[in-house]
């Protein structure tokens, strides 16, 4: 079990937790994330091809799906600003979010 004190309050990287997403979310994410699925363009356009970050863009790859979830939701409400990310998210549903959170989180982001 992971040391819930170093993972919470110390944010210890080595931390590892399991995330329960639904079925078929990983390989639905990947389509996104490669494709666009028609609703968004490739992530590797930005993040690179293995998402781990290209120039000064940042790395997804092996992040939480619910940060990544959180992130992408709070750009579409305009919660979070970001002038690049606004376009790219318009059209991605919650299931468009929660797949690419899936996908990208099952990712290795080293």
């Amino acid at each position: 079990l992971p040391n819930a004190e170093a993972a919470e309050y110390r944010r210890d990287p080595t931390t590892i937790w399991d995330a329960y997403v639904p079925v078929g979310s990983v390989a639905a994410g990947e389509a996104l994330a490669t494709t666009g699925g028609g609703r968004t363009v490739s992530c590797g356009i930005c993040h690179g091809e293995n998402l781990t970050g290209a120039g000064n863009m940042p790395g997804i790859a092996g992040r939480a799906p619910s940060y990544i979830v959180r992130q992408l939701n709070d750009i579409k409400q305009g919660t979070r600003e970001s002038g690049l990310m606004s376009g790219v998210v318009a059209d991605l549903t919650v299931d468009d979010m929660i797949a690419l959170g899936a996908y990208v989180g099952s990712l290795d982001g080293r």
